[in-house]
């Protein structure tokens, strides 16, 4: 099977996604088969060169949030070689994963770890791509395994990598940055604060188009028409120069409580019906308006590391609601037929 090519410099990450074309829908018609019940790993709609707006967001939270970002890879850095020891098997969950995972073993690498990085798929609804995580852990010991993503939102990949991997020798262990939902086994933080790579697509993650189904297949394209636009290298390298020059974060502390349901109710409150349409976290709302069709708004205040929403928000045309008990700094409503 012939994996898709990325712009990861090498030895970064080994990609196991197969290359197969996309079968590309547009926006409205996406949305359609979602609402008739079919899986979005059926289709991709086109993805276009980033925004002004994207831009400026990534290079503003790059510069804000930047030090706090390589803190919390220290930190969790630290937490995998306590908890798992010498010996980790990075797998990294295409796309928001695959960065983080990248400057992770970079990281890991520098302390003297035996550490391999591979990326691959999982999609909602459909689960985890066996075959490729066959190929990610061949020759390593499974209790060395821990996938790694950029954050949480309501917690459905947790779900899929527990579904996945019911009864397989690999635990579902997940690692994130940031865990405001408190489903990750290991994370370096539970707020809900602006990673940079959220507000950029494929141009922070090696040209890789979302994961999607092709026959049996788990698969991406390169989408070599944002290559003037990619920033990966450049991104992962960043990062990793703050990495080595900035002290580990503050440990978690302990995980919220029951923060999905009370953002669930909350979106009730204003109009939402079914629970997939509710998108909490700054990850997961700047998605909905970069990839759906949004209905409205929840901020928790509008801050720095929201205000992007608010343009974003205000561009679409949909109402932006503030509630102060709402427990994640954002959630989008993606709109019901």
């Amino acid at each position: 099977m012939n994996n898709v090519e990325s712009t990861y410099a090498p030895g970064d990450v080994t990609v196991l996604i197969a290359d197969r074309p996309a079968p590309e829908v547009t926006l409205h018609e996406k949305e359609a088969r979602i609402a008739a019940g079919e899986s979005y790993g059926h289709f991709l709609t086109p993805e276009t060169p980033p925004s002004a707006l994207q831009e400026r967001t990534f290079e503003d939270a790059l510069a804000r949030n930047g030090t706090r970002v390589a803190g919390d890879v220290r930190r969790l850095a630290d937490t995998l070689h306590a908890e798992l020891g010498g010996t980790l098997t990075l797998v990294s969950l295409a796309r928001a994963g695959t960065p983080v995972g990248a400057v992770l073993h970079r990281e890991l690498t520098r302390r003297g770890a035996d550490v391999t990085h591979a990326t691959l798929s999982v999609i909602r609804g459909v689960g985890l791509d066996l075959p490729a995580l066959a190929r990610a852990t061949a020759h390593r010991p499974a209790g060395s395994v821990v996938f790694v993503d950029g954050w949480t939102g309501k917690g459905s990949i947790t779900q899929e990598l527990q579904r996945s991997l019911a009864g397989h020798a690999v635990a579902p262990r997940l690692a994130v940055l940031s865990d405001p939902a408190g489903v990750a086994t290991f994370t370096a933080t539970h707020d809900d604060y602006l990673l940079p790579h959220a507000a950029l697509n494929a141009t922070v993650s090696g040209l890789l188009s979302r994961t999607y189904l092709h026959g049996d297949a788990h698969a991406a394209t390169r989408l070599t028409h944002l290559a003037p636009f990619d920033r990966t290298r450049a991104y992962v390298d960043a990062l990793d120069a703050l990495v080595q020059t900035t002290p580990p974060g503050s440990p978690p502390g302990a995980a919220p409580h029951a923060p999905v349901q009370t953002a669930l109710d909350l979106a009730r409150a204003f109009g939402a019906r079914d629970p997939h349409k509710v998108k909490p976290s700054i990850g997961e709302a700047t998605r909905v308006f970069l990839r759906r069709r949004p209905a409205a708004l929840v901020l928790r205040a509008l801050t720095p590391d929201t205000a992007h929403l608010h343009a974003l928000a205000d561009a679409h045309g949909v109402p932006v609601h503030v509630a102060a008990h709402l427990p994640y700094a954002a959630l989008a409503l993606v709109h019901e037929r």
